[in-house]
């Protein structure tokens, strides 16, 4: 049996009966059911709750034409040098989030922060609209590889509060949140760079129905989203 593996733009995860991959190269999602479906041909493949990685289910058919449509798009390969076992990422799961907190007090919001937001906002606006998601996440993700090496993993709690608040409150004067959690992630990450905190962007999906969805997550505290809504989601890619 080939010894398949997750191409470098792959990510996995378990949603309901279903494998969910996110190919970060084409921007598309595909789902694998039943979730154990290529158990057995690639390897580290994940199984949902109460299945077994053991050998493919007979009554499943034979996975060769869902193997070789993705080997024909990229999404598999065979070099151990390159590709990598379909293990699907862990995050802390939240618990609270910034958003919850300081709702009826008005933090002084001086000049400064408000041209650092617009700035952050263009940017992540122009970089959604010229640059493939794929550029976008990689840039992100080499912008907190070279942080300084002394610079603390968690940034001060009472300084994160106090940006974090500033942020909600501009963000109603540059746009709306609705099918919008790209460009407010983005516009997040970047404002907090100029500030040298360098939290996680997670994605997430669900299923029944499909939906997709990303949040910005410092450990357990959420940045710009609720509890309620992003446990609804299993996280796909971590950056």
């Amino acid at each position: 049996m080939q010894p398949y593996l997750l191409a470098p733009h792959v990510y996995p995860c378990i949603s309901g009966q279903h494998v969910i991959l996110m190919d970060l190269e084409r921007d598309k999602y595909v789902a694998v059911a039943p979730a154990h479906r290529l158990a057995g041909w690639v390897r580290g493949w994940p199984v949902g709750a109460g299945e077994t990685a053991g050998p493919p289910h007979a009554e499943d058919g034979p996975p060769d034409a869902l193997l070789s449509q993705m080997l024909a798009h990229g999404m598999l390969v065979t070099d151990p040098f390159l590709g990598k076992p379909a293990v699907p990422v862990t995050t802390v799961p939240p618990q609270r989030s910034l958003m919850e907190f300081d709702l009826d007090t008005r933090p002084k919001i001086g000049a400064a922060q408000a041209w650092r937001f617009g700035r952050s906002c263009l940017r992540a606006q122009l970089s959604l609209k010229l640059r493939p998601i794929q550029s976008i996440v990689e840039a992100v993700r080499d912008r907190k590889a070279r942080r300084p090496a002394g610079d603390p993993q968690v940034a001060d709690p009472v300084r994160l509060r106090t940006l974090v608040t500033a942020f909600a409150r501009l963000r109603p004067l540059f746009y709306t949140l609705r099918a919008a959690c790209l460009l407010d992630s983005l516009t997040l990450l970047h404002f907090l760079s100029a500030e040298g905190i360098h939290p996680d962007w997670v994605f997430g999906v669900k299923t029944e129905p499909f939906d997709a969805h990303c949040w910005v997550q410092q450990g357990e505290i959420l940045l710009n989203d609720a509890p309620d809504r992003v446990r609804q989601y299993s996280p796909i890619l971590i950056v």
